[in-house]
């Protein structure tokens, strides 16, 4: 072959420029497509048109890559949202909102359990929900235990959502009259709101045991 034709035969890819929000706007889309499990750097490149080495510009290393993940789905999710109004309120609003982030993409609980820094505007909702809820009476201590719980709570919930199900049977009725009478798939917004109200129900007694 000689070098007019090994020229030929290269395979040039197309120039694309990068900046790190198109970098991380594009492995969101493809986390939708493959989960967090398939999720690579040469993954991410081949969606892009690009060298794998064109990235390290924009993220360092796949960590990196996942944080940036996580703060842009924060900000998308839960950038805008109020936190005015009572505490009550407040708190079921983030967990709803926060739900709701999580599920905008396949993994997304996976991915914010993954990430190691935390964006901007998570620390800026998270001083301005502590703010309200030691204006309600509550310590800053266990204001931050009390976002805490209902955070994880969501986390937890969407996780166990997004996870794949055993395959069903149906039990028996004779050994399990109860298992049977309860029934179905209680992974809904339904047991999701049941759960919330639960925990908001026993932060709102613990704040009023605690004064």
């Amino acid at each position: 072959m000689n070098v007019v034709q090994a020229r030929q035969n290269t395979v040039k890819l197309p120039t694309v420029k990068l900046s790190r929000e198109s970098v991380v706007r594009a492995a969101l889309a493809l986390l939708d497509d493959v989960g967090l499990d398939g999720l690579t750097l040469r993954a991410l490149a081949e969606r892009l048109h690009v060298q794998a080495s064109a990235l390290y510009w924009h993220v360092r290393n796949r960590q990196e890559l996942v944080d940036q993940m996580a703060a842009a789905m924060i900000r998308d999710g839960l950038g805008d949202l109020a936190t005015a109004g009572a505490w009550m309120d407040q708190l079921a609003d983030i967990a709803r909102g926060f739900r709701q982030t999580l599920l905008s993409h396949r993994d997304g609980a996976r991915v914010l359990a993954e990430a190691r820094t935390a964006d901007p505007a998570m620390s800026r909702l998270t001083e301005l929900s502590l703010r309200n809820l030691t204006a309600a009476g509550f310590s800053p201590q266990d204001a931050m235990r009390a976002l805490v719980s209902v955070l994880s709570y969501v986390a937890g919930f969407v996780a166990d959502e997004q996870s794949p199900r055993p395959v069903a049977h149906t039990p028996d009725p004779v050994l399990f009259p109860l298992l049977t009478a309860a029934g179905g798939d209680y992974y809904t917004p339904e047991t999701f709101e049941y759960g919330l109200e639960l925990l908001l129900g026993g932060l709102r007694l613990a704040r009023l045991t605690s004064r």
